[in-house]
Formats: C-alpha cells, sequence, structure tokens
C-alpha cells in the first residue's frame, strides 16, 4: 500500500480538527495569549522534528542566509493570519467560519494569474463561481423572526459578514493566501521544516512583547494569562498541537507521493469534520450549513485542479 495514503488520511483528519480544537483551547481566554501557546508549542514540535533531522543531514541549513532577510515578509504575514484565525475561532461559530474560510483560493488563484503562475481557464473560474455561491448561501443559523424575509435579505453577504468572527476570518484567509504566495517563491530554497521554524517565530516573539507590555500596564492579556492558560488547557493544547501542527509535517511528507494539486482539494474534506463537531461539542445550527460547504469544497477542488 502507498504510505503517502496514510499521509494524506492523517492530514485531513488533522486539518478537520485543529478548528474545533482551538475554539476549544481559546473559548473565554485571551486570544493572544491563545496564539503564543498554541505556535509556540508548534515550534518545540518542528525543533525536535528538526534536531532529529539535523543530526540525519548537517548540512540542511547551509543555505539559511540566502533566504532568511526575506522570510521576515512571509512571516508578519503569517503573524496577522494567526493572530486574526485565533480570535475569530474564539467568538464564531466553527461551521461557518471554516468553510468561509476556503475564499482564501479564489484570492490564491487570482494572486498566480497576475502572478504568470497560472492563466484562467474555464474549470477554475467555475470553481470561483461555486467556491463564491458556497459562501453566499453560508447564511446565519435560523433565528425566530416576526413576519417573512426575502431571499435577497436571507442571503445579503452583509448578514454573513456580521456574523461573530466573519470578517476576521477574511483577514485571515487573505494573509494565508499571500503568506502561500511567498511560500511559493521561496520554500523550495529551504528546508521544509526549517522555513516553517522561521516563518512562525515572529509571531510568537510579536505574542510574547503584547503580553508582556500587558503584563507591565496591568491588563488582562497578560504573561500572566498565558501562564494560566497552559496550566488550565494542556490536554487541549497536547491534542491540538499533534493534530493541528501535525497535519503540516503531514503535508511534508504526502508531497513525497502526491502533487499539491491533489493534496488541497483533499484536504478540504476536513471541512466536514469541523462542522460535525461545531453541532456536537459547541451546539451549533449545521444543518443548512453542509450543502453550501460541499460547494465550497468542490470548488476549492477546481480551483487547485
Amino acid at each position: 500500500m502507498n504510505p503517502g495514503y496514510a499521509y494524506l488520511l492523517a492530514r485531513v483528519i488533522g486539518m478537520g480538527l485543529e478548528r474545533p480544537l482551538v475554539k476549544r483551547l481559546g473559548v473565554e481566554r485571551d486570544s493572544v495569549a491563545t496564539v503564543v501557546l498554541y505556535v509556540g508549542a508548534g515550534e518545540l514540535m518542528f525543533l525536535a522534528v528538526l534536531a532529529w533531522q539535523y543530526m540525519q543531514d548537517p548540512a540542511l541549513a547551509a543555505n539559511l542566509l540566502s533566504w532568511l532577510p526575506l522570510a521576515v515578509i512571509p512571516g508578519l504575514l503569517n503573524a496577522a493570519c494567526f493572530f486574526a484565525f485565533i480570535a475569530a475561532m474564539r467568538v464564531g461559530e466553527v461551521s461557518l467560519l471554516t468553510p468561509l474560510f476556503a475564499s482564501c483560493f479564489v484570492l490564491m488563484y487570482a494572486i498566480d494569474v497576475a502572478a504568470g503562475f497560472a492563466r484562467l481557464a474555464l474549470l477554475p473560474l467555475a470553481g470561483v463561481l461555486l467556491v463564491t455561491a458556497g459562501v453566499a448561501f453560508l447564511t446565519p443559523a435560523p433565528v425566530v423572526l416576526e413576519g417573512r424575509i426575502s431571499f435577497w435579505q436571507r442571503y445579503d453577504p452583509r448578514w454573513l459578514l456580521r456574523q461573530p468572527g466573519a470578517v476576521l476570518m477574511l483577514i485571515n484567509a487573505t494573509a494565508f493566501a499571500l503568506v502561500r504566495f511567498f511560500d511559493r517563491t521561496m520554500a523550495p530554497e529551504a528546508h521544509a521544516v526549517l522555513y516553517a521554524l522561521v516563518v512562525n517565530l515572529p509571531t510568537v516573539l510579536i505574542g510574547l512583547v503584547l503580553l508582556a507590555i500587558g503584563s507591565a500596564k496591568g491588563r488582562p492579556s497578560s504573561l500572566a494569562a498565558l501562564g494560566a492558560l497552559a496550566r488550565d488547557r494542556w490536554g487541549i493544547l497536547l491534542v491540538l498541537t499533534i493534530f493541528g501542527q501535525g497535519a503540516f509535517l503531514m503535508l511534508l511528507y504526502a508531497l513525497d507521493y502526491f502533487p499539491p494539486s491533489v493534496i488541497e482539494p483533499v484536504t478540504q474534506l476536513g471541512v466536514f469534520i469541523a462542522i460535525a463537531l461545531g453541532g456536537l461539542w459547541f451546539g451549533e445550527q449545521t444543518r443548512a450549513r453542509w450543502l453550501p460547504s460541499a460547494m465550497v469544497v468542490a470548488g476549492a477542488a477546481m480551483l487547485l485542479a
């Protein structure tokens, strides 16, 4: 049996569990402390993997200086991505925000076309329409209102944007698309785990500075909040790090067997795991979100094909 299928399955499961677990870690807690704890734990895991790989290949950092200065750009974008993502999941519904994130694939396609990495074609354009339609149908959970509302009122995008965390998730999606553009141009020159370690580092450093300032000024967002979160929810953090950050390692291993055009569409199947857990763990009304999510996943597959 091709071991790549096992890596691919593990990545789907990891990505599906990440957002519900992030919400469980950060709910009713400081979002900056949650970012530092989650990304910092991932950095420790990457560091352990890198140390093991360094013993196998001491030359893995030989060309570090050739790409390190430019890594500041994706590093800062990645920080924006993580801070928006954690803040969104802390206040929003998993079953709404997870498929909404797929809007990043439309922007990724537009950037690729503008940069000359891709060309306008019928199948990707159909994918754009399908993702857009799926996002449009990601209406809020049904609420009791006086009288009936029209179709256009129900699917008004302003209604979607007013949902908790929706704007933050779109910021996350935009930053993610820009980070992936730099990944595409820079990562081939770098060792994959070393690149991930470097690009994630600004997120942790910025978060620690913000928490230190909060401690000095007596704010709730402080180093004390970080310590309390680590003590109270270390079990969730451990599972989240294994599945969430482990999903990235599974991507690296899966790339030895499949191209990204296969891996990324399949990875989107994790959306359905996230929706199911949103209903089971947080009592979200998910019934109306399965079909729009399927449209988003199918559209993403067409964009990435």
